[in-house]
């Protein structure tokens, strides 16, 4: 019996987004205009509409002439509340910035600053904004809907409410920006949806909303959690070689020692400092710290979410070993690791964009069922394959 309503409302919500698509067309950008503004007396406003109707009757039923200006002056404040209320809303511009990536099991951002509006720069929208997510992620994404219907039916019931400065659209400089929170309980790459934005300034009779689409996308990491990882090490060529003489003694290399000078060797290594001090000619040696290279792998037979979850957070987990590592020795060198599973190959490297390139791939990563689906926008520009056939390999302790 259930599920006929639900169905049926599903069906209708469908058609209202379908129509939004072509009356309000997505952009990281809206000025608010006629086209997509919706005004409707609120909950305050009809019972204000019914005491004037109460007070008319009652007015004309006894001939009290007092009675019926009370009611003339309630329905002239009704007349210029409606209109005073579209003007103040239509006032409004909201621009998005690009959302960061977050984990599946927290919540996330999205960032709207107000903007001065393109008709009206000088006179800003006043009021509280009420937003609400009319749909977290597009709704034609049938991988999409079916993963995040049932999750975030709660979510979709919050509302979150946002004073307005009313000096900050006309300062450039200095833009109002909203934190609207963002909840997606599955990993991927979504499209976010339609979040509905509201303001009922200044009595509250009416109540003005639009159905904005940002245009935006976001990945959302899988859940860290711990898994039966192997770290193999990728032997350095160079291993040997610890102490390097080089050519530029300015580089980022450690200072090593002195030694004696030998002809032919670059005059910029001659430490002359030592040479004025007492005549002997020294020059420089620096060492250069190697850094191994790590490549993190996990049995093919792994379940795919287990698999995905626990190279996530190896991938964290060397991250926060790292940089701790370097606070403590000082060094500007780090290891770099990879990512190795099934038909994902991620070389060896090291930073925040890497770390982001391991994660976001992890994240896209499907089966062979939705491959197509969620890695094909992300595969042609971050997933570098690389052939580690020819570097040597050597086991260590799985990662705990």
């Amino acid at each position: 019996m259930r599920k006929g309503p639900a169905s049926l409302s599903n069906y209708f919500k469908q058609r209202l987004l379908k129509w939004l698509d072509k009356r309000v067309p997505a952009s990281p950008e809206h000025h608010l205009n006629l086209n997509s503004i919706f005004i409707l007396p609120s909950g305050f406003g009809w019972s204000f509409i019914i005491l004037s109707l109460c007070l008319f009757l009652l007015g004309t039923n006894y001939q009290n002439n007092l009675m019926l200006l009370l009611s003339y002056l309630c329905l002239s404040i009704m007349l210029l509340t409606l209109f005073y209320t579209h003007q103040n809303f239509a006032r409004l511009a909201l621009k998005a910035l690009p959302p960061d990536s977050f984990h599946c099991n927290l919540d996330g951002e999205i960032h709207l600053q107000i903007i001065p509006h393109k008709n009206t720069p000088a006179k800003p929208c006043s009021g509280v904004l009420l937003v609400k997510w009319l749909n977290v992620v597009r709704t034609e994404d049938t991988h999409t809907q079916k993963t995040t219907d049932g999750d975030t039916s709660a979510f979709l019931e919050r509302s979150f409410s946002f004073a307005l400065n009313k000096h900050s659209g006309s300062n450039k400089d200095q833009r109002q920006s909203l934190r609207v929170p963002l909840q997606i309980p599955k990993r991927g790459l979504f499209t976010l949806g339609r979040m509905t934005i509201a303001c009922d300034f200044p009595l509250g009779l009416y109540k003005c909303w639009t159905h904005l689409d940002f245009d935006q996308q976001v990945i959302v990491y899988a859940k860290p959690q711990e898994g039966p990882i192997t770290i193999n090490r990728i032997a350095n060529t160079d291993e040997s070689k610890s102490v390097s003489e080089l050519s530029d003694p300015t580089s980022n290399e450690d200072f090593y020692a002195l030694k004696d000078y030998e002809v032919g060797q670059p005059l910029n290594r001659v430490s002359w400092k030592h040479v004025a001090k007492n005549g002997n000619w020294v020059s420089k040696s620096f060492t250069s710290v190697q850094s191994d290279s790590y490549i993190l792998s996990i049995p093919s037979n792994t379940d795919l979410e287990t698999a995905v979850s626990a190279l996530t957070h190896a991938v964290l987990s060397l991250t926060k070993a790292g940089s701790w590592t370097k606070a403590e020795s000082g060094s500007s060198a780090q290891s770099g690791f990879g990512v190795e599973f099934k038909g994902l190959n991620i070389a060896p490297d090291h930073g925040p964009e890497h770390i982001h390139e391991c994660l976001s791939a992890l994240a896209c990563l499907a089966s062979a069922s939705n491959t197509d689906h969620n890695t094909s926008s992300f595969n042609s520009t971050t997933n570098r394959p690389v052939s580690l056939a020819s570097k040597q390999k050597k086991k260590m302790r799985p990662l705990k």
